[in-house]
């Protein structure tokens, strides 16, 4: 199997793939994500979420000389209380590579402008995270990231149309979503400020603390779901472009297990340059 899950105690699955399976699902965003970390400008690279830190990191840099390559520090942040054991046991493979695994970080009080000056990361990797928050946080992280310009930012949105999410999302709001994919898709965005992207820009379910703790989930999951069009049309103001985008979802044959249906995900990646 190309792809498995793995229990990670009140924080969701964590999705292992294959590189091979990853390029087949998202063969735009994540080749220029490992660009942005191999070739970009800047002394650093920041991964929120990072579970492995596999599809941003350890599969940019297979097959890769690096030794062609002036690369940055790369600082992973996540909930997790440890560094997962794989992610030690490939960080091995790049002794002189700078690679951080902040552990038991609450991703929404980052404050990613007093760990960075301006200019100097050459990308923010947002790996899954925005729906763990509340709807204030997600606004004030994606604030705290154009506040420190990053050179590129590649973000991950966990869609409402997942089999799972959906059970809770009404009528109207997944034909929100679905409107706001193909504006996106289409090049028809457009640009918003900052307080409208607040007032339009993500939408939270309801969703009960049994359901949540059924699902892997801690009783605090924000439950939160960013509309696409609305989260580029803002960056867009900020002087980011859409350089590219994927949607996928994992298909019955990737997934292992008798509750695969339970897991199976809808993803919406996309990657803004400056």
């Amino acid at each position: 199997m190309a792809v498995r899950f793995l229990e990670n105690k009140g924080s969701g699955n964590i999705l292992e793939i294959s590189r091979a399976r990853l390029l087949e699902l998202t063969p735009n965003v994540y080749p220029l994500t490992w660009e942005a970390i191999l070739s970009g400008n800047g002394d650093s690279a920041a991964i929120l979420g990072a579970g492995f830190a596999e599809r941003e990191v350890f599969f940019g840099f297979e097959g890769v000389d690096l030794t062609h390559y002036q690369l940055p520090t790369i600082d992973c942040y996540d909930i997790a209380t440890n560094p997962p054991e794989k992610f030690l046991a490939l960080r091995s493979h790049y002794p002189n590579l700078q690679l951080n695994y902040f552990c038991d970080r609450n991703l929404a009080e980052l404050e990613l402008t007093k760990l960075y000056a301006p200019n100097s990361l050459r990308l923010v990797s947002v790996h899954g995270v925005l729906d763990y928050l509340q709807p204030n946080a997600v606004t004030t992280t994606l604030l705290d990231i154009v506040k420190v310009q990053p050179k590129a930012i590649s973000i991950r949105l966990f869609l409402m149309g997942n089999p799972w999410s959906r059970n809770f999302a009404s009528i109207e709001q997944l034909a929100m979503e679905l409107n706001s994919i193909e504006i996106t898709i289409s090049g028809l965005v457009e640009s918003i400020d900052f307080d409208i992207f607040c007032r339009t820009g993500v939408v939270q379910l309801n969703i009960l603390d049994k359901d949540k703790i059924e699902h892997n989930l801690l009783p605090i999951y924000g439950a939160s779901h960013v509309m696409p069009d609305k989260l580029v049309g803002y960056f867009n103001t900020q002087g980011y472009q859409l350089a590219a985008t994927d949607v996928y979802s994992l298909s019955s044959q990737d997934l292992q297990g008798d509750e695969s249906e339970n897991h199976s995900n809808v993803v919406f990646c996309t990657i803004l340059n400056e």
